[in-house]
């Protein structure tokens, strides 16, 4: 999108030093959250004094006000954009797709933005989706942003002649939520970062295309079409909450697990670029001799940590699919693999965020049938090969199409689900909700992604 294209700044900020200073408070507020968003650390970031910041914004509240006004007009002005695109006669469902293109282009734009967005007032004010969905749903209680979403699934049951259940609304909704912020946030601070913007446009398509395909579907029935496993298998985990520096470190195991701990709290805190050997030290209390005697350089502590956290994520998958019956569906897998996913990010959010940031391998697969072995050039990591072939065995039991695009493209619509779900569980709207509810609720977005899959495949029941 060029300069051109791209919408217009708030009125009367375009290259005034009141912008700048809302700019890099946006990078403040995306990387650090709320309490790292005051006016003497903007200042800081803008290179003006502390005074001159006060004479434009009257309080840390102000400004954290201002930037989330300045970045909900923002995300509006992408959207708007996209609407307009459209003939005057487009279908709801060509409406939809044009507010999530608009939401995925923003973040496309501006990764730094988009980061910040979800950190932005638009969060905190988002009411408690347990609360709506559990108690009498009240559809004008959400930012709006979502309110667009939401007039837009009424709109459309209605045109289909179906009663308006405001829960089912609210489930519809997350999905469309979970599916385009999984994707936004998969193509900038993700693994699709690596694509070029073509594929990843591509890539986004796609994936919609599935959501939009169990969305219609869902909406016709009245109600969610419900897959095995309904809900987590297994003892809900304690979230991991021990700092790095209070890590034991009494054996070299022990020191090197603290020194993993440390970096991954670098990469939450300063981003892949920030992250060494000195930075994890320092952040464990650990002398950086002795992270130098156990890694071979900034690169080699990278490496590891990604092998180390993708471990992690791994077992925890392995862990709920073992719960799954032998001789069950592909579709049964997929869906205990979510699971899995999410409990591995809502035990572990700093180790979830870090590994995603660094997550460097391939995710295209070069042929159908390969299994992420010798046929495949680059290592795919253990977590997402193991994904790869189950949606690529659910797709062989159903008879679906053997293709290497459709391989690639389910696996990322159904990946990006889940995805968005434990991103909004661990940093975005859905962190005031409890973990069996975030359970729930990934278990209803995952049965409308796989409904989705088995339409556009045209796969045969399982």
């Amino acid at each position: 999108m060029n300069a051109e294209q791209r919408p217009a700044s708030p009125t009367g900020l375009t290259g005034s030093t009141k912008l700048h200073l809302l700019d890099q408070a946006t990078r403040l507020l995306g990387r650090g959250g709320r309490d790292a968003l005051t006016i003497p650390a903007a200042a800081d970031l803008a290179g003006i004094t502390v005074d001159e910041a006060k004479t434009l914004f009257s309080s840390d509240e102000d400004l954290y006000s201002e930037v989330s006004a300045f970045l909900d007009e923002r995300l509006r002005g992408f959207v708007d954009q996209e609407l307009t695109k459209l003939p005057a006669d487009a279908s709801l469902t060509q409406k939809l797709r044009a507010n999530a293109t608009g939401y995925f282009n923003q973040a496309l734009d501006n990764p730094t933005y988009f980061a910040a967005y979800s950190r932005s007032r638009v969060a905190h004010q988002f009411p408690s989706f347990e609360e709506q969905v559990d108690n009498a749903p009240d559809l004008d209680a959400f930012p709006p942003a979502t309110t667009r979403i939401i007039r837009l699934l009424v709109e459309l049951t209605e045109e289909m002649g179906m009663p308006v259940d405001k829960a089912l609304i609210l489930r519809e909704t997350m999905a469309v939520l979970s599916e385009i912020h999984g994707l936004a946030h998969l193509a900038t601070f993700g693994i699709m970062r690596h694509l070029s913007p073509t594929a990843k446009r591509q890539t986004f398509q796609a994936a919609l295309q599935t959501l939009l395909s169990g969305l219609v579907d869902t909406i016709k029935e009245g109600h969610v079409l419900a897959f095995e496993p309904e809900h987590i298998k297994g003892e809900l985990l304690e979230p991991f909450t021990t700092k790095a520096k209070d890590m034991p470190r009494d054996t070299r195991d022990e020191v090197r697990e603290a020194l993993f701990r440390g970096a991954a709290e670098v990469v939450v805190a300063r981003s892949v670029a920030g992250l060494t050997l000195e930075a994890a030290a320092e952040q464990a209390g650990l002398p950086v001799s002795t992270a130098r005697q156990l890694f071979d350089g900034d690169a080699a502590l990278l490496h590891e940590l990604e092998v180390h956290l993708d471990e992690a994520n791994t077992q925890a998958i392995l862990r709920q699919s073992s719960f799954v019956s032998e001789g069950s569906p592909g579709l049964t897998y997929i869906k205990a693999t979510g699971f899995g996913y999410l409990q591995y990010a809502l035990t572990d959010p700093v180790g979830f965020v870090a590994l995603i940031e660094i997550s460097s391998r391939s995710i295209v697969p070069v042929s159908f049938d390969d299994e992420g072995g010798t046929a495949q050039p680059f290592d795919m990591g253990k977590a997402f090969t193991f994904l790869m072939n189950i949606v690529r065995d659910a797709i062989s039991q159903s008879e679906g199409p053997r293709s290497t695009w459709v391989l690639y493209t389910q696996m990322m619509a159904l990946w990006a689900s889940i995805h968005g779900v434990s991103q909004l569980a661990t940093i975005g709207v859905l962190t005031y909700d409890n973990q069996d509810f975030s359970y729930r609720i990934a278990s209803r977005v995952m049965d409308i992604l796989l409904r989705g899959m088995i339409n556009i495949l045209e796969l045969r029941p399982q």
